[in-house]
């Protein structure tokens, strides 16, 4: 058994050489729609999600983040873009700043709650 993200694994399930259990967003894959969620099979709730993001150096002026927060929507919004990112079995989630700042804090949440609960510690 094994956690690997989909497109790393899709050659080889689409050959037959691996048989996957569950993806681990709270969604179905496109990819693999037959494919239970974690959530759906065993763990309400659960979600561990790989992201690809944009991020700027702290301190960059705000017009330049809004600048490139426009720029990077506009392209997510692309229909080559959505295709690319959908072979790959990635989904677009064009945003505000804010809401993925937002979506950092909450993981950070998530993980300390989770080594804290596990009592590990920095050494």
């Amino acid at each position: 058994m094994m956690f690997a993200p989909i497109p790393a694994a899709h050659g080889n399930i689409a050959a037959g050489m691996l048989r996957p259990l569950s993806v681990t967003s709270l969604q179905r894959s496109r990819l693999l729609p037959e494919v239970p969620t974690v959530a759906e099979a065993s763990l309400p709730g659960f979600e561990v999600v790989q992201r690809s993001v944009l991020l700027a150096p702290a301190g960059t002026p705000r017009g330049i983040i809004e600048r490139l927060n426009k720029e990077l929507n506009a392209v997510l919004a692309t229909e080559e873009v959505r295709q690319r990112l959908a072979l790959e079995g990635g989904e677009p989630i064009p945003g505000a700043p804010e809401a993925y700042a937002a979506d950092i804090d909450r993981e950070e949440m998530k993980w300390s709650q989770l080594v804290t609960a596990i009592g590990r510690k920095e050494e």
